[in-house]
């Protein structure tokens, strides 16, 4: 293995991927542990209830947020990242993505407040819940712009701001403000986290635009909503898959079940940061590679990728499969309860990360529709299982419908990557 990554060095676009994939993991690694840190925060100061209900309201905006984006996000990255060969300006597509995005968000902000009493005391049965939706409904305009504004970066390989936008600069000060002003409560960390986002999303898009002009070619928006359209559904399934569990569990189970699987369920995804440090670098890459009509380079950057990833995070799978309850106790020692769900949850995050970039493979070379029916499959899946499981064996039943069916979504988006693009991501080894 590390001697054909050696060998692939030898290659220029290889050396550009490899070196900006390790500058994207460095940074990467800052933001896994601003968010490991924050969620310990979160857990510390909350307590395992209050927690629940903040990692329950978090679920319920990021959610809703996906469903907001419209689908723009794949397209805001694949059309600005294939600007250089078709003259696009970035500055339009950012801009006309935010056009139809941010009134979709404020109305669904506007209803999460309304209904905030309802949703807590008839959907969830937590009548304490309710002070958190209010205020933690503001979020969702910010998840919003933060995210596409982060795919615009990323599509212009500006990972040092990308990163920090997405993933970084809110729970970063909203986690300072909560042990500054030593919340109690999960509707004060609601509140926070809501001004928080308000603060970066307005820095991160002043910080996207300031040096850019309108010059060049604008596109067309039926393409841009050609992209969107498939793609909004790939982000609705996609954000159901991640996001619907813990939704689930608040409906059947009392609030420190939500803790202990959001806790174990974030864990677990740091076994997939180094597969989303590569994906900054190779989505774009991808895009490029496609719009010159250069197969052989797609096939040889998704495949030295996969290697990348297969090296590097392996340890990191063992490491949480072996200690487990060391790593659930770092949020108090009630959480070990949840040990055997961060397994489960490992498990399927494994599978996402030595399958590689398969769905931005599909999504940035035109074949939206593919994944759109791999998210379909998957997403409903989740929906229809996951409670019954959560009936039938609580948080445990959940996380194994959720991480069978994080596998089911990438081994299927192999079958479609070999399909329609002729190789196989999961035959790593083969000679690029």
């Amino acid at each position: 293995m590390i001697v054909k990554i050696k060998q692939s060095l030898k290659d220029a676009e290889h050396r550009h991927t490899a070196i900006n994939a390790f500058l994207a993991l460095i940074i990467r690694v800052l933001g896994a542990g601003m968010a490991f840190v924050f969620n310990i925060v979160i857990a510390r100061q909350l307590g395992a209830e209050q927690s629940g209900y903040f990692f329950l309201g978090l679920a319920l905006t990021m959610l809703l947020s996906g469903i907001a984006r419209l689908g723009f996000d794949n397209t805001v990255l694949r059309f600005t990242s294939a600007g250089a060969e078709h003259g696009y300006t970035v500055k339009a597509i950012l801009n006309f993505a935010l056009k139809y995005v941010l009134p979709v968000a404020f109305i669904f902000t506007v209803i999460t407040y309304a209904f905030a009493p309802w949703l807590a005391e008839i959907v969830f049965n937590k009548p304490e819940l309710t002070d958190t939706l209010k205020l933690i409904a503001p979020a969702i305009i910010g998840l919003s712009i933060v995210f596409l504004v982060a795919m615009s970066l990323q599509a212009r390989h500006k990972l040092v701001a990308s990163i920090p936008c997405q993933n970084i600069a809110h729970l970063m000060l909203c986690g300072a403000a909560v042990v500054v002003f030593s919340a109690k409560s999960a509707s004060d960390a609601a509140l926070y986290l809501s001004l928080s986002l308000g603060v970066t999303s307005c820095f991160f898009y002043w910080l996207s635009i300031k040096n850019l002009n309108n010059t060049g070619v604008k596109p067309d928006p039926q393409q841009l909503w050609h992209s969107a359209r498939p793609n909004w559904v790939i982000i609705i399934m996609s954000q159901a898959v991640q996001w619907s569990a813990p939704i689930i569990i608040g409906v059947f189970l009392i609030a420190e079940q939500v803790a202990f699987f959001s806790v174990a369920q974030r864990i677990a995804m740091l076994t997939s940061f180094i597969l989303m440090a590569v994906n900054l670098v190779v989505a774009p890459k991808f895009s490029a590679f496609h719009a010159k009509g250069d197969d052989v380079g797609v096939r040889k950057t998704a495949l030295f990728s996969v290697r990348l990833l297969v090296l590097s995070a392996l340890p990191i799978v063992l490491f949480m499969l072996v200690f487990p309850d060391f790593l659930m106790s770092l949020f108090g020692n009630e959480f070990k309860q949840g040990a055997v769900i961060l397994q489960i949850l490992v498990l399927g995050q494994a599978v996402n990360v030595v399958t590689g970039s398969v769905g931005f493979l599909l999504m940035m070379s035109g074949h939206e529709r593919d994944m759109r029916l791999v998210t379909l499959i998957s997403g409903f899946g989740v929906l229809i299982s996951v409670p019954i499981f959560t009936k039938l064996f609580g948080a445990v039943g959940a996380a194994a419908g959720t991480a069978f069916f994080i596998s089911l979504q990438n081994l299927l988006a192999v079958y479609f990557v070999k399909k329609r693009l002729g190789f196989n991501t999961l035959i790593f080894w083969q000679k690029i």
